[in-house]
Order: C-alpha cells, then structure tokens, then sequence
C-alpha cells in the first residue's frame, strides 16, 4: 500500500542528522553512494550513537524481484528513520520553536531527493535508491558555497514497515505528486550608510561611510544604534580625521560586515571591526554562534587559527628571529578573546585578530581568510 507523502516541520531539532567529525569530500549530487559503513566503524570513527540495533548488517534475500520505491514510500521510510534517529523527536515537535522541514525536492527514475533542514539552518540531502533503497547524504557547506558527501548511510526501505513509537507525527499533504518544503516570503537583507561623507586627511579626500542594516520584518535599530555609536567616536573632522570603509557578505542566517577606520598616517595600522547580525532576529550573533552557522566547531576554528598564525610571519621582509617571536606570540592567542569571526564576501569563515606584526606599534587588527590562512 502507498503511504502519502510526509512534509514535516520540527521546530526545534535537539539533534542534528550530520554525523561529527571531518567533514567528506565534497561530491556532485549525482555521484553514485559508496557501502555504507556499519554501526561499529560510524561509532569508532566520528563518535555518532550506534544504531546497529536498528539497521541489520544485510538485508534479507529476496525471493522475487523488489518494486522500486514510490515517492510516498520514500518519504515513509525516511520519516520512520528520524523517530529513530532523533531522540525525543515528538517532544521537540510538540514545543513549536525554530522549523525544521523535509520532504521530496527532486523524483527521478532511479533516484528520490529528500531535503532536510535543521532548526540551525543546515542544508542536508538524502539521496535514495529507488530500488535498492540504500541512501548516502550530503551536507551544505558555507564555507565553499556546495555541498559535501557525508558519512551518514542508511537504507529507507528497511523503515517503512519499522513504525517507531510514538507514531510519527506528520502534515497531511496535498494531493500534488511530490511533497515539498513550504516555502517561506522572501526576506530582503539591505546594507546602506546611516552616515556617508567625505573626510579631507592629509589634503586628500576619502569616504567616512557607517553602515546599517534593514530586514524585512525585524528589528535591527539596537543593532544599527550600536554601530553608528561605536564607529562616529572617530572624528571626520580636523587632524585626527579618519576614513571609515565597509564590505558586508549576507548568507541565509545572517549578515557579515567588516569595517575598517584609518588615518593614513605612515607608521599606523587600521583599526578592523567585524559586525554579525542574525537574519531571523535582527540582533548581533556571538562569535561562538558565527563559527557554528558556517558549519565549523570550535576546534576546527582554533586550528584554522593556528595554522593562519603560522603562516604569518608579522609582514613582509621581516627578519627570521622577528618572525619566529611573531608567530610565537600570535600562537598564545587562538581564542575568542582575541579574534573576531565573520563571513567574508567569498563565503569563507575569516576573523580579525588583534596580532603582534613587525614595525609600527608591533601589534595591529587585521583581517585573515581562515580558509586560504593569508590576509585579507
């Protein structure tokens, strides 16, 4: 019998679907899935629970050939899985908080797409096997703007007939031929300048633009009050005059924005300013959360610094034992205390960091890519 097709919305998912650990080579959504792993080697490698007890290591012989898997099957399957896999989902359904969503994205001949989207804004596809059932996932990654094959595996026809407890909580879907995630109204995300003039340093002229931001239908005045405070204690005016630029980069969480205040006087540095504000609530984001929202860990993140600040000899031309104390001294400070992460415009993770450099007053904030681990 035909199950219908299952559209659900968690609101908030206590578990993400994505196994941990590092991150799989990036794959093209048509590439073929690999064997999955058993429970034991998933376990020892990335630490994820065991579910053995709930995929058997083969699947029974047939005695005659397998119908290949309708849509609604799939779908059937693939939501028995999560009441498995998520502990407590009911509960965190039944709290009504941030969505998460799936349904069928794409129906081929050979292959069912089921998109996942977690309440913390993670893209994941699961692409089924429409006759053997066997699914391998992919996750999307900020950072290279595609998506990466992870570790995760499963078989969705071994869940069909599985019913968890309690019985899956679902939205009925209409009678269309494949169920999809409801979309949502269009957010516009606009970057302009609360302030825009032109300062004269050194008789030439230069910009002194403070951005703000505006969502549709949030509140970002505390956010846009806080920026135009901080950056208009910099004077625009007489010989401590100073050039106030701007870059911004917008993903679907939230808006990155890197300002930079010089005065064009030799022997000085600029002084950098990362600002994150959250999409969906129009206020800052903690630089923990920024980390996170690009799909990178803590630990991920200190070693991009370590290797960022090892690379970083404090300028160029800088002599070996100069460079050597730099790196030393930059290696004591791979931490939120001294670093600021942000999204550049590429999509990378990048951060400026208060760092020891050579020349000047030997420490200055600059910005660094943590992908490429050079300046920016």
């Amino acid at each position: 019998m035909t199950a219908p097709i299952v559209l659900c919305a968690i609101l908030v998912c206590a578990c993400s679907v994505t196994p941990s650990g590092k991150s799989a080579k990036s794959t093209d959504a048509s590439e073929e899935p690999t064997t999955a792993t058993t429970a034991a080697q998933t376990k020892a490698e990335d630490g994820t629970p065991e579910y053995s007890e709930l995929i058997p290591e083969s699947a029974p012989e047939e005695t005659e050939p397998v119908k290949p898997l309708t849509d609604e099957e799939a779908m059937t399957g693939f939501t028995n899985y999560l009441y498995f896999k998520v502990k407590d989902l009911q509960k965190i359904l039944d709290e009504d908080k941030l969505p998460c969503t799936w349904g069928v994205a794409s129906s081929g001949k050979d292959e069912i797409m089921i998109m996942f989207k977690s309440h913390t804004g993670a893209l994941l596809r699961y692409y089924v096997n429409r006759n053997t059932g066997k699914t391998y996932v992919t996750q999307y990654s900020v950072q290279t703007n595609s998506y990466y094959r992870t570790k995760e595996t499963l078989n969705v026809r071994e869940y069909i007939n599985k019913k968890p407890t309690p019985t899956p909580y679902v939205i009925k879907p209409s009678n269309s031929k494949a169920a999809t995630p409801t979309s949502k109204p269009k957010v516009k995300v606009k970057v302009s300048n609360a302030v825009n003039k032109t300062v004269t340093i050194s008789g030439h002229k230069y910009s002194y633009k403070i951005p703000k931001v505006s969502i549709t239908g949030k509140n970002t005045n505390a956010a846009n009050k806080k920026i135009k405070s901080e950056l208009s204690k910099y004077s625009c005016k007489g010989s401590n005059a100073r050039e106030i630029v701007y870059s911004y980069h917008t993903t679907g969480k939230l808006v990155s924005i890197l300002v930079r205040v010089s005065n064009h006087k030799a022997g000085t540095f600029p002084v950098y300013k990362a600002y994150n504000i959250s999409i969906s609530s129009g206020k800052f984001v903690k630089d923990r959360d920024v980390v996170k929202l690009s799909g990178t860990t803590d630990k991920q993140f200190y070693s991009m610094l370590k290797t960022t600040f090892k690379n970083y000899r404090g300028g160029t031309s800088v002599p070996e034992a100069d460079a050597k104390k730099i790196i030393n001294t930059n290696l004591k400070r791979v931490s939120y205390k001294y670093v600021d992460p942000y999204i550049g415009k590429n999509g990378h993770l990048c951060f400026v960091g208060y760092v020891a450099c050579y020349g000047g007053t030997g420490a200055a904030y600059k910005p660094f890519d943590g992908i490429t681990h050079k300046p920016v």
